[in-house]
């Protein structure tokens, strides 16, 4: 079970306990560096189950392509480019180095796996060095397997950028969000005499957001929306109730006195700990 330091439960445990009203009593007593800790494991497993989600999405990206395909009577692609010298990929292993070079007129490869040049791709097999014209791909309809299959492998190769960097971005993102939510949250409490450290509120915020970031992450490839609304909204909604009720929780309103310094009403607090 993956566990945080410093913290007796596990990282299963603190998100189940995420969604438990009752519960931030305690969440938001915790030292700041748990919930953060906490937020940084949930979008390592918000990213994970974000691409596990879209796995039936890419599987369909193959039915797409050749619908699009198929809608053009000609289309062919020409490409017109020059370099400084040869373009090396992955050129510490020499089983997968790809080598573009636009000015090569090789007829064979000897180092590398792939080169490709201006109008040949030459690529090494086990029998010696396979030779395809490039020229003749230029017609995408006559070799639409060619480019969804190109395609496709691109997508596989960026993989890795690609939740790398879904990672980076909705961490940057929520992280934003949770701290907005935390400084809003106590500016609001204090103004209304509402007894709450910013400390409470920060821990409160960073666990209460476990709604948006799975509902958004994971409904990300499918882009379920309705007109005026997203379903991403639905995430931030319960979030913000969240916040609410455990700020509600952890802290409890001051003495109000009129005028007359009689005493209007006052809420009594204990607080629970270990």
């Amino acid at each position: 079970m993956l566990k945080m330091r410093g913290d007796e439960k596990g990282f299963f445990r603190t998100l189940g306990d995420a969604f438990r009203v009752s519960s931030y009593n305690e969440l938001s007593e915790r030292p700041p560096a748990q919930p953060a800790k906490y937020f940084l494991l949930l979008m390592v497993i918000a990213t994970i189950l974000m691409f596990l989600a879209a796995i039936p999405a890419f599987i369909n990206l193959s039915n797409n392509v050749d619908q699009v395909i198929d809608n053009f009577n000609y289309l062919s692609i020409k490409i017109n480019a020059s370099s400084k010298g040869p373009i090396i990929i992955f050129p510490d292993d020499k089983m997968k180095e790809i080598t573009i070079d636009w000015e090569s007129n090789a007829t064979e490869i000897s180092n590398g796996k792939m080169l490709i040049a201006k109008d040949r791709i030459i690529q090494k097999t086990w029998f010696g060095s396979e030779y395809k014209n490039l020229s003749g791909f230029s017609n995408v309809i006559g070799h639409k397997d060619f480019y969804k299959n190109s395609l496709m492998l691109l997508v596989i190769f960026l993989i890795p950028s690609m939740v790398v960097g879904a990672y980076v971005f909705f961490g940057i993102k929520f992280a934003v969000f949770a701290l907005l939510l935390a400084i809003i949250g106590f500016v609001t409490a204090r103004t209304v005499k509402f007894n709450i450290n910013f400390r409470n509120c920060f821990c409160i915020a960073f666990y209460a957001i476990t709604p948006a970031v799975l509902i958004e992450m994971i409904t990300f490839a499918y882009n379920i929306n309705m007109p005026y609304f997203r379903i991403e909204w639905v995430g931030y909604a319960i979030s913000l109730v969240y916040f609410v009720m455990g700020v509600k929780k952890s802290g409890f309103m001051e003495e109000r006195r009129d005028r007359r310094g009689e005493l209007i009403h006052r809420k009594r607090y204990y607080q629970i700990r270990e």
